[in-house]
């Protein structure tokens, strides 16, 4: 059974309709019985400033790097024209518009996310697109009868939910069999600093125990996670080392300044210690030493 595309949730519409048996959401249950809680993204809409989640978002995808693997991800969903597809998680739809591209006039894009500020955004820039639909939902609870995309995908969202075992069985049960599932995350633990020995304790504190996501090593696991699902087959994996020789862009891609005050409030090293690192840091961005380095992967498979 399909989902008519009149009753998901269509940018032109000021309503937020899903009144068939296909589709049963509602955005302030799904905002209010949510329990898929983290630090920062999850609660972008009761932060003083949801707009730089946004900005971030924006400003990360401009880089080649991102540029680069998220070309690859997106081929290996192996769209063609007139299919349908889902972006889980979907943020302000940065993806949306080359999902459309490719799945054409007679496809469809099904945008989701958690936040109504996200969705609220992505609808603005995809209100173009009448084959884009976009709507608030918890990606524990897909609200999409099963076995109805060709292809899913996610970006950098299993490390914010609270399990990502059941994200990963709800993307699986909502594509056909053959349909194609590619999901993209960080491995947090990885991340690595060209520091001197003089502030390795402290450096370590700030990048391997900082706790500000559910999960910070799912990137590394991603293969495993998805390998533990017995409907997933041929799983493909790519991994790549994103790295900066500039310490602005750290702090502005990885928040590595704001790790190093995260450190400080949950009393991991002092005041005075994180001064010592921050100015450690900026007098080897000064004199061109300074290497930041962090593992992405991407995890694609075929439903059976």
């Amino acid at each position: 059974m399909e989902v008519s595309t009149e009753n998901l949730y269509n940018n032109n519409n000021n309503n937020n309709n899903f009144n068939n048996k296909e589709i049963n959401n509602n955005d302030n249950n799904n905002n209010k019985n949510n329990k898929n809680k983290d630090q920062n993204w999850v609660k972008i809409d009761q932060s003083e400033a949801p707009n730089k989640f946004i900005q971030y978002v924006d400003e990360a995808s401009k880089q080649d790097q991102i540029i680069a693997h998220t070309r690859y991800s997106t081929r290996q969903l192996y769209l063609q024209p007139g299919q349908k597809v889902m972006d889980c998680g979907c943020g302000a739809g940065k993806d949306l518009g080359r999902l459309e591209s490719i799945v054409e006039g007679n496809g469809i894009v099904v945008g989701m996310d958690i936040s109504r500020e996200m969705v609220e955004c992505a609808k603005s820039r995809m209100s173009h697109l009448p084959n884009v639909k976009i709507f608030i939902g918890d990606a524990a609870r897909i609200p999409i009868d099963d076995n109805y995309f060709d292809a899913i995908r996610c970006e950098r969202l299993l490390q914010h939910v609270i399990n990502p075992d059941l994200v990963i069985s709800e993307m699986t049960r909502v594509i056909k069999s053959g349909g194609r599932i590619v999901i993209t995350d960080a491995d947090w633990s990885s991340t690595s600093v060209s520091i001197p020995k003089n502030i390795e304790e402290i450096n370590k504190k700030i990048l391997n125990d900082v706790v500000f996501n559910a999960h910070p090593t799912i990137g590394l696991h991603l293969r495993g996670r998805m390998a533990k699902n017995s409907q997933l087959e041929n799983l493909e994996i790519f991994a790549q080392c994103l790295y900066t020789d500039s310490l602005a862009m750290a702090d502005e891609f990885v928040w590595l300044g704001e790790r190093g005050k995260m450190a400080c409030a949950q009393k991991l090293i002092t005041e005075d210690e994180y001064n010592f690192w921050r100015e450690t840091l900026e007098k080897m961005d000064e004199e061109g030493s300074f290497v930041f380095t962090m593992n992405i992967f991407t995890v694609s498979a075929s439903k059976k």
